[in-house]
């Protein structure tokens, strides 16, 4: 019983030390990944993230998606959705919505394009 323990305990630990690792070893494009689609492009993302910070003087929010959901429509009816996991994300930091400090739900203007 102590030995099957002791490995849940390692197995643990070494899970809370290598994903800030990998987490952090990933380098982030200087370029944002969204641009602005017109009045009628809206984006929506929800989901579980790490590390967030912002950048370009706080005009982008960077961080790590664990698991997200985004749904994207154009003006011209183009949908497209999908689910990011374990990769490093940006959006623009004038979004309607909230970042907290593991969840985000936000909708802002703009394509994303993960």
């Amino acid at each position: 019983m102590k030995r099957k323990l002791v490995g849940i305990m390692v197995s643990v630990m070494l899970l809370v030390t290598l994903l800030p690792i990998t987490a952090l070893a990933t380098t982030i494009a200087s370029e944002p990944q969204t641009t602005t689609s017109g009045l009628l492009g809206r984006t929506t993302v929800r989901g579980i993230v790490l590390f967030k910070r912002t950048s370009d003087g706080g005009k982008t929010y960077h961080f790590f998606a664990i698991r997200l959901h985004y749904s994207t429509i154009s003006i011209t009816g183009e949908r497209s959705y999908g689910i990011l996991r374990m990769q490093p994300v940006e959006i623009p930091s004038s979004f309607t919505g909230f970042i907290g400090h593991m969840y985000i739900f936000v909708s802002f203007r703009g394509w994303f394009n993960p």
